[in-house]
């Protein structure tokens, strides 16, 4: 979770795969990732379609996106890897800035290398406080 820096980020909206969590004076939004994993791509489109559903309501340009994937179970199939392909773009599009904070180094080249594919700039890293350092920095 992150470190409290300010006051406790709010939460918005939780389902059993995702919490997204918002702190309007740091201007961050936390998507942190549960440990289960998707049932069927349809749950996973599902759910993703819910998510990007949130992100929007909550507005892009003026925040930056925390992505917690250090509980995530280890997926890349390619059924699974081509809807998300598809959905990713959709849910880190439009943000000032996107961090995503892994558990170990096989997760940071896996997020490097979907980096690569989508072209979306993020800093990846498993020092939280880090993370949140560079997502509130200005400019």
């Amino acid at each position: 979770m992150p470190d409290r820096l300010a006051a406790a980020p709010k939460l918005v909206w939780q389902d059993d795969h995702f919490t997204v969590l918002f702190d309007a004076p740091l201007r961050v939004i936390w998507t942190v990732r549960s440990c289960k994993p998707f049932a069927s791509l349809e749950e996973l489109e599902a759910v993703m379609g819910e998510l990007i559903g949130v992100l929007d309501r909550l507005g892009r340009s003026h925040h930056a996106l925390f992505i917690d994937v250090r509980a995530v179970p280890g997926r890349n199939d390619p059924s699974f890897e081509a809807t998300m392909k598809r959905v990713r773009p959709q849910w880190l599009r439009g943000f000032r800035r996107v961090g995503v904070l892994v558990q170990s180094v096989v997760g940071a080249l896996q997020i490097q290398r979907l980096a690569r594919d989508d072209g979306i700039e993020r800093l990846i890293t498993s020092d939280e406080a880090a993370l949140l350092r560079y997502l509130t920095q200005e400019g």
